[in-house]
């Protein structure tokens, strides 16, 4: 289960091409007491990535919330743009040609959704096989 990063600051996100990972490192606000240091700073790790869309940096993004949520359910909300992204530049990859088919290619897979809110700033999606939490 992933951890509530509501009105945690994004300090940074990661894409590795070649593993197919992202890494999103977030910050709690330091006027909300932690327990302990290990709780001011999380890495969420997303491993076996098919696809993701961020958009909206400020620099300075406050997150509202990291859920995750079926493929079907994510492809209904983002699936005009990602036809049009791959119409266009082939993104985020084969699946996406024919969106009819892509939540049976995806779960044969074992593939998740996730949806980053914010209410600053960046927000998103990312198709991928898990998520989870690294120390940071």
């Amino acid at each position: 289960m992933l951890p509530s990063l509501h009105d945690d600051f994004l300090v940074s996100y990661e894409v590795n091409c070649e593993t197919r990972q992202i890494k999103i490192r977030a910050k709690r606000d330091p006027r909300i007491p932690a327990v302990n240091k290990e709780q001011l700073t999380r890495i969420i790790v997303f491993n076996g990535v098919e696809g993701y869309q961020f958009e909206n940096d400020a620099f300075g993004n406050i997150i509202s919330s990291l859920e995750t949520i079926s493929v079907e359910k994510l492809l209904a909300e983002y699936g005009s743009r990602i036809a049009e992204s791959y119409h266009w530049a082939g993104a985020p990859g084969p699946w996406a040609a024919d969106l009819s088919s892509a939540p049976q290619v995806l779960a044969a897979k074992g593939v998740q959704g996730f949806v980053l809110s914010s209410s600053y700033g960046l927000s998103g999606w990312v198709l991928a096989k898990e998520a989870l939490v690294e120390p940071a």
